[in-house]
């Protein structure tokens, strides 16, 4: 009777996979360390490719295009990580009307966020990703790339709740199965729009001159894939509260990084943003989190009064005997 009761809660356990790899064998501590690790260096250098690309000598009005690549290839990627690699035990299948939702979220939020480069630099463009407008800084950048990234980060906030309710309406669906589907219906609308509006066979031509544009957006996209895997497999560990304060992290770091790599004027004005970006964020964590926040504080704070507390009596005796 025990090993029949054991049996189904064995099948209900949840694996947690990233291209093949099921990250809930390994312990707590080294899924964060391993996630958070590859959230780190993945997007950094998707955001060192994104601003190379955007380098090249005239691109800056093909940023839909590059959508349509980067749809394409994760199309491709995800179909092969989720019929041979990242295969779950079960297979489960959400209506295409969702699919078709999610695609449109998908296209609306990257590829906005992706012709916005073509307007507004790298770090004003994570800037705005990472909050609600910033005032100060409408004066030293273009309105179009304002309305722009403004638009996709309003996209976005749908998109990240309906994928959060497709996720526990459909649990068995994996990672690449939704990265599938959604975008290879986007890879349609992408390339529908663009012969639609006359830039597809353009954008092709200005391409066949710039080889480079393919091998770039390959790399580009698969460390966008292999990103998105890695975070979502880091909510599902170490949840919501840490993950946002991983990739915060990552997103201050990608926009110091770029001011390293890539010339651009620099004013305080990112400073002050930066800062502002930094403290809304903050505050948004602790609002949505404070039960969680205000325990990981105390816990903290324990640590630290339990760690100080033996070297504070020791070099009290120390004194005493040197005296």
């Amino acid at each position: 009777m025990q090993g029949n009761k054991q049996q189904p809660e064995q099948q209900n356990v949840t694996s947690n996979l990233v291209c093949g790899i099921d990250f809930s064998r390994f312990s707590r501590h080294v899924q964060f360390l391993s996630l958070a690790s590859g959230v780190f260096f993945i997007f950094i250098g998707y955001g060192y490719i994104q601003e190379k690309i955007f380098h090249i000598p005239g691109f800056r009005s093909h940023g839909w295009f590059l959508s349509l690549l980067q749809f394409t290839f994760v199309t491709i990627i995800s179909y092969v990580d989720s019929s041979y690699i990242s295969v779950s035990s079960k297979r489960e299948r959400a209506p295409y009307s969702s699919f078709i939702v999610l695609a449109g979220l998908t296209v609306g939020t990257m590829g906005l966020s992706t012709v916005a480069l073509g307007f507004l630099n790298f770090p004003t463009q994570v800037i705005f990703k990472s909050c609600k407008l910033i005032p100060v800084m409408i004066g030293g950048i273009l309105i179009l790339g304002i309305v722009l990234i403004s638009m996709a980060l309003g996209v976005d906030a749908v998109f990240g709740n309906f994928q959060e309710k497709l996720i526990k309406k459909y649990p068995f669906l994996t990672n690449a199965d939704i990265a599938f589907y959604s975008y290879a219906l986007g890879t349609v609308m992408l390339a529908a729009g663009l012969l639609v509006t006359g830039q597809l066979f353009a954008s092709i031509e200005y391409t066949l001159l710039h080889t480079e544009v393919y091998a770039l957006t390959l790399v580009y996209s698969s460390l966008g894939y292999l990103g998105v895997q890695c975070v979502l497999a880091l909510i599902a560990s170490s949840g919501v509260l840490v993950a946002t304060i991983v990739t915060t992290m990552r997103k201050v770091l990608t926009v110091i990084l770029s001011f390293v790599f890539f010339t651009k004027p620099f004013t305080f004005q990112y400073v002050w943003s930066g800062a502002l970006v930094f403290a809304g964020i903050s505050i948004s964590i602790y609002i949505r989190n404070r039960v969680t926040v205000l325990h990981a504080l105390s816990v903290l704070i324990s640590r630290i009064m339990n760690f100080m507390s033996p070297r504070a009596r020791k070099d009290s005796s120390t004194s005493v005997l040197q005296v």
